[in-house]
């Protein structure tokens, strides 16, 4: 593997199957990222309580830590592409059926937390799914510039998302937010059943029992490989320590700043912003050696940074200090791929996105602490708590990583 190069950025956007995997990227990651901060400010508006803000990012987790190994293992089964398409026809779905209760003036919380849940169903589905399409097709010797590519899209989406959702509340109200939302993941669909592409590394179709049989080695290989271990212990501290910061954005922004939801959106954007500049500067600079370095380096720096951020009162420092939480947090994101993808066997890379999908999914235990923190001492307070919380494990990981690292060297394997 190499870093991203001019002669592989030219072969990835040559291929139309990876233009279209990228498109379907670009479109439900906008629709995502505002459904997640529309939902955020209408659940502030409605019950002025940081607790149910968080709750709504928990249930957009639960997903995760309950179906990721069932859907990886399926994505070693069936076809992505049509596991993919059905999906995201159901999130469309799910944003339309919202929207509708909007215009009837039905919305409620209720309403929301329940589209949360549904629409992190369809979210976990992303790693195993899509990502997995996008390392089918790129192959092993543009894995790392597809993955680079893919992943400043998806944090482009993480600045272009709130700044649309922020400016629709402002105008429409969540529902319109809602309306957009459902015709993207509509376009992401119809993009994805027009895929033409041989599934790679499937196994047959078997029982039940076998199944679960592929899910237990999946699990015993993971336990077994110290990499792989290593990337999915780092995973589940970063999801229960450092992402529940952006469940308190809205929160800081509307009740520690006053801003209005315009500018709470553009607050969020900046830590899109800050990520989709580290993606960037990470494709273009990452060699293979340096990437298990950046993975851990940039998760250390987002928590110092997030604890920064929630440690200054007055708008303009904060949103600098989002910035380069983004920007940290690229780092992590873009290796976390990269390092599955390539050190996962072939017949498996499925399942091992499914347990990454499982780690993500411990951040439903993070957002509940940092809304409990939230409500029991204030946003600033919490995500400084939750930041400090992390460090010490995470500390922890990354020596004993080292130390077999070392020794793996040693030895000349």
């Amino acid at each position: 593997m190499t870093g991203l190069r001019g002669h592989a950025v030219a072969s990835l956007l040559r291929d139309g199957s990876i233009r279209r995997v990228w498109a379907v990227g670009l479109f439900a990651g906008v629709a995502r990222w505002l459904e997640m901060l529309v939902a955020g400010i209408f659940a502030f508006d409605v019950t002025g309580s940081p607790m149910l803000v968080a709750l709504l990012l928990l249930l957009r987790m639960a997903p995760f830590a309950l179906f990721g190994p069932f859907i990886g293992t399926l994505a070693d089964r069936l076809p992505p592409r049509l596991l993919l398409t059905v999906g995201l026809a159901c999130a469309s779905a799910v944003s339309t059926t919202v929207f509708v209760f909007f215009l009837l003036d039905l919305d409620a919380y209720w309403v929301v937390a329940l589209a949360c849940f549904m629409a992190g169903l369809i979210w976990c589905s992303d790693m195993p799914l899509r990502r997995r399409l996008l390392g089918d097709i790129a192959g092993p010797d543009r894995l790392a510039a597809v993955m680079g590519i893919d992943s400043a899209t998806g944090n482009g989406t993480r600045m272009l998302g709130p700044l649309i959702g922020g400016g629709l509340y402002a105008w429409l109200g969540a529902g319109g937010a809602f309306g957009l939302a459902a015709v993207l993941f509509a376009i992401s669909a119809l993009l994805v059943a027009g895929l033409r592409v041989a599934p790679v590394g499937m196994t047959a179709t078997a029982a039940p029992q076998r199944l679960l049989r592929q899910m237990r080695d999946a699990i015993q290989f993971a336990l077994r490989d110290r990499d792989v271990l290593a990337i999915l212990c780092i995973t589940v501290i970063f999801n229960i320590w450092g992402f529940p910061f952006i469940s308190m954005i809205p929160v800081i922004g509307a009740d520690e700043l006053g801003l209005e939801p315009g500018r709470i959106g553009m607050l969020a954007a900046l830590e899109g912003a800050g990520a989709l500049t580290g993606a960037l500067t990470v494709a273009f600079v990452a060699r293979p050696r340096a990437f298990r370095m950046i993975y851990v380096g940039g998760t250390v720096c987002y928590m110092i940074m997030a604890y920064v951020a929630g440690s200054l009162g007055s708008a303009l420092p904060v949103a600098a200090a989002i910035f380069f939480v983004g920007l940290a947090g690229s780092c992590f994101g873009t290796m976390q791929s990269t390092l599955i993808y390539a050190t996962a066997p072939d017949g498996m890379r499925g399942r091992m996105f499914g347990l990454v999908v499982l780690a993500i999914g411990t951040g439903l235990i993070g957002f509940a602490n940092i809304g409990l923190m939230g409500e029991l001492f204030g946003a600033s307070v919490a995500v400084r708590i939750v930041a400090a919380e992390g460090l010490l494990p995470l500390l922890i990981v990354t020596v004993l990583w080292a130390k077999h690292r070392i020794a793996v060297a040693a030895s000349g394997r």
